[in-house]
């Protein structure tokens, strides 16, 4: 076999053929030149995986002409051919770097990992979160090659788009992910690029409703049951381009008394201090009026038994039954539960005042409502916590500055009556000692 010297002006001067042909260099061990019938120019470098004739031959391709200059590409393969005399298998390297698991490869498994794991809501947040954001970014990276510099521009470029919380969310995910990654040997231990991103500083999202909040939802709920309520501003339908009044639905702007168990489940938040889907989805079944308890099955903490208060039985007792439903507050389909009440939750929201332009009250900041109630009347974290069906004491944590109050009135109250004591003059007494 004929060999010469791969330089540029040799390897300019092949032509094609009608079939594909090789050359092989006579300088550099192994290296060939293979051009096919369409005039594409390779250098692959030919090598045996180890000492001795039997060991096997690899082919491994150090790149194409016009993608790089002849001379850069022998200059790899001399590097390649170095690797090989060191003892390493450069194309059998390159082929597991290929097999390696991409970010979106993986990621089917790690959510599968998550269903199995993780509440049904919660995981399907992840799983918004992940095809949304994470995937168009990422997804064909391989996973042991996300570096932190890749999170850090993903997270900036949310920050920017979606805001912080939501940026910081999914570096949070991220973070997750890539210890499932590190954990099924995918990435070396204690190489998590999330680890190292600098999330921003959040403000606190609590909101509690004031006494004044408070009557004024109650008005708007009242008018709601009673007389309907119109859509907030910015839930309202935007019609069409040239209606006219004459062709505009007349019920459009009739107001309707809205859904009497979408009222009673929004005053039940509020009295409970239950997260919305753990009272939206409450069954007659878990209710225990003897005991003045419900025992729910499976909330975001597992199984919990939660006191109710008197009003909120109260509030239970005018519910009707309805035949074929589980539910306290069933949906249209009496056999599942209302889905939501965020349009009359907005609708009502806007009525009481509570979406100025400063303060969007959320739904679920009548669970932060209650548990301000609950510190102000003098329940310790520890009776908070039992209350809002918290597992973790450190969960309850956040809300130890409402006690501040409580506990300032009992200061108050006792430096009170003991400067009275102080103030009040020793009444004076004749004391009589009799000698025996």
């Amino acid at each position: 076999m004929d060999r010469v010297k791969l330089t540029k002006r040799q390897v300019d001067a092949l032509r094609p053929a009608a079939d594909k042909y090789e050359v092989f260099d006579r300088e550099i061990r192994g290296l060939s030149l293979l051009v096919t019938p369409g005039g594409a120019k390779t250098f692959y470098l030919i090598y045996r995986a180890g000492s001795g004739r039997t060991a096997p031959l690899r082919r491994f391709k150090v790149g194409r002409v016009g993608d790089l200059a002849v001379v850069e590409l022998r200059r790899l393969a001399l590097d390649t051919r170095e690797r090989v005399a060191r003892g390493e298998d450069p194309a059998r390297e390159r082929g597991a770097a290929k097999d390696a698991p991409t970010v979106a490869s993986l990621g089917v498994a790690y959510l599968e990992d998550v269903d199995a794991r993780r509440k049904k809501r919660t995981a399907a947040e992840y799983r918004r979160q992940w095809l949304k954001h994470v995937v168009p970014v990422l997804g064909t990276m391989r996973v042991a090659d996300v570096a932190t510099a890749d999170l850090t521009k993903l997270h900036r470029a949310l920050g920017r788009k979606n805001g912080k919380y939501l940026a910081n969310r999914v570096i949070d995910l991220l973070g997750a992910f890539f210890t499932y990654a590190e954990r099924e040997g995918a990435r070396p231990k204690h190489t998590n690029p999330a680890h190292d991103v600098e999330r921003y500083d959040e403000q606190s999202r609590e909101r509690f409703l004031n006494p004044d909040e408070v009557t004024r939802l109650g008005d708007a709920l009242s008018r709601a049951e009673s007389l309907g309520l119109p859509p907030a501003p910015r839930r309202r339908r935007v019609r069409k381009t040239g209606d006219t009044a004459k062709h505009r639905p007349k019920s459009v702007d009739t107001l309707h008394p809205a859904n009497p168990f979408a009222v009673a489940a929004i005053r039940f938040l509020l009295l409970s201090g239950w997260r919305e889907q753990e009272g939206l989805t409450l069954q007659w079944s878990w209710l225990d009026a003897a005991r003045g308890v419900a025992s729910l099955p499976d909330t975001k903490g597992g199984k919990s038994v939660r006191p109710l208060g008197a009003a909120v039985w109260l509030l239970l007792s005018d519910l009707p039954r309805i035949k074929g439903s589980a539910y306290v507050f069933p949906g249209r389909d009496v056999r599942r539960p209302l889905a939501d009440v965020s349009r009359l939750w907005y609708a009502v929201r806007h009525a009481a005042q509570l979406d100025t332009s400063d303060s969007h009250t959320r739904l679920h900041d009548l669970r932060h409502s209650f548990a301000s109630a609950s510190a102000s009347a003098g329940g310790s974290l520890l009776m908070i916590g039992k209350l809002l069906g918290h597992l973790d004491a450190s969960t309850t944590a956040k809300y130890a500055h409402l006690l501040d109050d409580p506990v300032r009135k009992a200061a108050d109250a006792a430096a009170g009556q003991l400067a009275a004591l102080l103030d009040k003059p020793m009444s004076t007494t004749v004391m009589r000692v009799t000698r025996q």
